[in-house]
């Protein structure tokens, strides 16, 4: 009984909106206006808002003899448009109870649509039947006004839905169905509903009045949970200090600036903006692929752009390090000569040059790219490692170092780097520098069994023995396999006689 519960408290509480007394047994005293919430309007106002012009009445259903119909507020000016409008349909989800006042009528649903109105959009309301009846007349409602938006001049492509409260159920249960065309944005004020899926094309903005119940908000917090999880386009609003139906009681500054943030969220998304007076670079697609690390697309992209700017240099280093990241070395090198062709001023391409060349094992050609780029640019760690990598390959200890130190001096997170040192430390014989260096790589990957074995090796070296045995602990543990190696690594020789190397052994089968 627990849940039948729960949802009738929920579903009473909806209802609040829909004013179930107004059409139900009427009482025999009229309620006074100032203690109707139906006869509030919107607490903010544009100007325009009483010029606007509606044409009212508009039937878009007949259904058992019962005609319903609908509201059109158009901006002020002639009634001929020239250009079809966008418009904001106010979803009637609770429907209107027989001997009641229409949704249409109250206070709400005539301020906001003369709201939206005066702010260059047209404005739909509409009636609907309660009960089952409703989730058939607002698929009817919406779907007249995409079939009819020339004769209505509105712009069928241009549509928004907005819901609050008891509406937002049957809301989203239409405009979140897979496909659906009419709907292209919505905004949900202070209500909730069952999704099975948030559509991913469908632009939503959800207001959350921070001191509605605790019911409705719990509500609230998993619907934008699941939209949030679903990583939808969902814009969530909280408003710490508003309550239910804000939009009419609150005459507040924190209500007035989340409604010109509403307006604002519709206008963006529904109406056409003017063109800039310079189009966006073409190079914006592919530096957002290249920033975010997404090589396959920003390969594509800047190969695209470079198709358009051959002289390019830039664009030709953003291709060739997209390849080089995924593995393709050739077209890597072949992109990045051309940029060093077209600009030999361009530290970027030799440095990446000079990472291709590095893994190639070709020193001569690495150290060659290297040292043109750190002439270029004498503060570039990659640059520095690289041929911190090429010297160390060569048995140029020293210069490593030297190369590796002022990498990691330069850059600090480049783990890499760190390990590169690592070693060059224990060809140097500097067991304890090697030890600090790979402590600084288990940073990035502390259960690495490889790194913490060789970790142990260095300290081992460098004479701290119970170091060295715990770290060997701790590589066996996350899944360090080869006893034989363990056996006759000769820098291990000094922890061999320890009590706990026998038994670390020994769970290596």
């Amino acid at each position: 009984m627990r849940p039948i519960i729960a949802a009738r408290l929920s579903l009473g509480f909806l209802m609040m909106c829909a004013n179930p007394a107004r059409g139900q047994a009427a009482t025999a005293q009229q309620a006074r206006p100032e203690h109707d919430l139906n006869s509030y309007g919107v607490v903010e106002t544009v100007a325009g808002m009483d010029r606007v012009r509606v044409v009212r009445d508009v039937a878009y259903k007949t259904v058992a003899g019962q005609v319903l119909q609908m509201d059109v507020y158009y901006p002020p000016g002639p009634e001929t448009q020239v250009q079809p409008l966008p418009a904001v349909v106010f979803v009637n989800g609770v429907g209107d109870r027989p001997g009641g006042a229409k949704l249409r009528t109250w206070g709400q649903y005539t301020s906001w649509p003369r709201l939206i109105a005066a702010s260059g959009m047209v404005a739909v309301t509409f009636d609907s039947r309660p009960g089952d009846e409703n989730a058939e007349d607002v698929h009817d409602a919406l779907a007249y006004v995409h079939a009819k938006g020339t004769t209505l001049g509105i712009d069928a492509s241009r549509i928004g839905a907005w819901a609050c409260s008891a509406n937002v159920r049957a809301a989203l249960t239409r405009i979140m169905q897979p496909g659906e065309p009419v709907v292209r944005t919505a905004v949900i004020y202070y209500g909730a509903g069952d999704v099975t899926e948030p559509r991913a094309d469908l632009p939503v903005l959800l207001v959350r009045a921070g001191r509605d119940r605790p019911q409705q908000n719990e509500q609230i917090d998993r619907l934008s949970a699941q939209a949030l999880a679903a990583n939808a386009p969902w814009t969530v609003v909280n408003l710490p200090n508003a309550h239910h139906a804000f939009d009419v009681l609150d005459d507040t500054d924190e209500s007035r600036i989340a409604i010109r943030k509403t307006v604002a969220f519709l206008g963006d998304r529904l109406q056409p903006q003017p063109p800039p007076s310079r189009p966006p670079s073409e190079a914006l697609e592919a530096l957002a692929h290249f920033f975010t690390g997404e090589w396959p697309e920003a390969e594509v992209a800047y190969a695209r752009y470079v198709d358009r700017h051959p002289d390019d240099a830039i664009a030709l280093v953003r291709l060739g390090t997209a390849q080089v990241e995924l593995k393709k070395t050739d077209e890597a090198a072949a992109s990045l000569k051309k940029a060093t062709a077209l600009d030999p001023g361009n530290g970027d391409a030799w440095v990446m040059l000079g990472r291709i060349e590095t893994d190639r094992k070709d020193y001569v050609a690495a150290r060659d790219a290297l040292t043109k780029a750190i002439g270029l640019m004498p503060d570039n760690p990659e640059a520095h490692f690289q041929l911190g990598k090429a010297q160390l390959a060569q048995q140029e200890v020293p210069a490593a170092i030297a190369s590796l130190e002022r990498a990691v001096q330069l850059n600090p997170g480049n783990g890499w780097a760190w390990n590169s040192l690592a070693y060059a430390y224990l060809a140097a014989r500097e067991p304890v520098k090697a030890a600090g260096s790979f402590e600084r790589v288990l940073a990035f990957a502390p259960k690495n069994p490889g790194l913490l074995y060789n970790t142990a090796c260095a300290y081992a070296l460098a004479g701290d023995s119970a170091k060295a045995v715990e770290l060997l602990d701790r590589a066996v543990t996350e899944g360090y396999k080869d006893k034989a190696g363990m056996m006759a690594d000769p820098d291990l020789a000094a922890v061999r006689n320890h009590p706990r190397f026998a038994e670390i052994v020994k769970r290596l089968g």
